[in-house]
């Protein structure tokens, strides 16, 4: 169960990650371009977590 809530948490900022960028004050009042970047690998780290704790899960469910 807990592995599902952390999955389910890492999935939620996955998600608000992007909008919340973009709300972000700058003094152009654009967003700097380096997240245009960031925000799309970071979200496809959070990704690769909630897989990693996924299959972890389920390989510990197969040994028990």
């Amino acid at each position: 169960m807990k592995l599902l809530l952390v999955n389910l948490a890492l999935w939620t900022v996955a998600i608000l990650l992007h909008p919340i960028s973009r709300m972000l004050p700058t003094g152009s009042g654009t967003p700097p371009k380096i997240l245009e970047l960031l925000i799309p690998l970071f979200s496809l780290l959070l990704a690769g977590g909630s897989t990693y704790l996924l299959k972890s899960a389920i390989n510990k469910s197969k040994s028990e």
